[in-house]
């Protein structure tokens, strides 16, 4: 088994561009094995709505990102005390491996550290009845990822925040997470750290395939990982352009009173707006559908139909309220 670790690198879109880069070359013969670290940042599966995921309203306070993962799944939160993992095989002429059957040196490095973890029917791994991992796998080309999260020592008031969704998204065809309790190695073993726990997940893995060789990625490893972050990870078309199609409501009280918006999103366009205005609203906002329909669910998109309806001239604060109103202005997605 090789085993590669990028201790070093703690961008969420890097790390998960570098994730598909190693499996789109990955040739097959012996396994490989990785870890790393991210910055505080909410990752949700592929087939998933951010607003539905995650507290919007959170991740602009602490200028979280918010990607979207290869595989499907549910969205998980990540910062320095949780310990992502990967496992790269090939199918070869045997079967996938379950996630349970590629994460057991996982659980066996926990059960050597004195944990009582156990895996359940999701093939999440608990301990005293609280989830420390959760798993998700992407297959493709004959080629199997396994990978999840491990609690160490995550900012659990933080995670739950995070994934507490604060949009009001009425309809949805996204795959919601499963909410389970979770907790931290360090609650039952306070002594316990990242580098610790890595490093006994190492000698599992070893135990259970024979041996881990330390690698590195090939420098065009790395610059394919970059663009791609660049290109793909942190691009409105990945992470707002790919979600399934979803209803957002937003409401806010206005200068000229309460306004409610209901937008139906597909592929991140909008495909239809219903406004609901009081009487003193401005006469231009009754364009805004014309404007807005058919286009890009995006912060700069919104911010030109909105000028485009007539609310921009001379109208500058009450045009940046509409357009906040519609639209949040944070790119979390970057």
């Amino acid at each position: 088994m090789l085993l590669i670790d990028t201790q070093s690198v703690r961008d969420p879109a890097l790390n998960l561009a570098l994730e598909e880069v190693l499996m789109r070359r990955f040739q097959g013969g012996e396994p490989l094995l990785f870890f790393y670290v991210n910055d505080p940042s909410v990752v949700i599966g592929r087939n998933q709505v951010p607003y539905v995921e995650a507290s919007m309203q959170h991740v602009m306070r602490w200028r979280t990102t918010v990607v979207r993962r290869m595989s499907g799944g549910g969205a998980v939160y990540h910062d320095p005390g949780n310990l992502n993992f990967g496992l790269l095989q090939a199918r070869g002429g045997d079967p996938f491996p379950s996630p349970g059957d590629a994460v057991r040196p996982v659980l066996n490095g926990l059960k050597a550290l004195g944990l009582p973890a156990r895996l359940n029917a999701r093939h999440d791994i608990l301990v005293d009845g609280m989830k420390v991992t959760g798993t998700a796998q992407y297959r493709a080309q004959r080629k199997c990822l396994t990978h999840g999260t491990l609690l160490v020592s995550a900012d659990l008031d933080r995670l739950q925040q995070a994934l507490a969704s604060d949009s009001d998204v009425p309809a949805c065809r996204g795959r919601g997470s499963v909410r389970s309790p979770v907790g931290n190695l360090i609650r039952y073993r306070p002594e316990l750290t990242v580098t610790k726990v890595r490093a006994a997940l190492i000698q599992s893995f070893a135990a259970f395939h024979g041996r881990v060789t330390p690698v590195v990625p090939d420098p065009a490893d790395w610059s394919a990982a970059r663009e791609l972050a660049q290109s793909k990870y942190r691009s409105w078309e990945w992470a707002v352009g790919r979600s399934p199609e979803f209803q957002l409501r937003r409401q806010a009280r206005l200068p000229w009173g309460r306004s409610e918006a209901l937008m139906q999103i597909r592929h991140g366009r909008v495909t239809h707006i219903a406004l609901t205005l009081s009487q003193r609203a401005p006469a231009a906002l009754a364009q805004l559908t014309d404007h807005l329909e058919g286009q890009r669910y995006h912060p700069d998109v919104v911010a030109r139909a909105v000028k485009a309806a007539g609310l921009g001239q001379g109208m500058a604060a009450v045009s940046a309220q509409v357009v906040d109103w519609l639209c949040s202005p944070y790119r979390w997605w970057q």
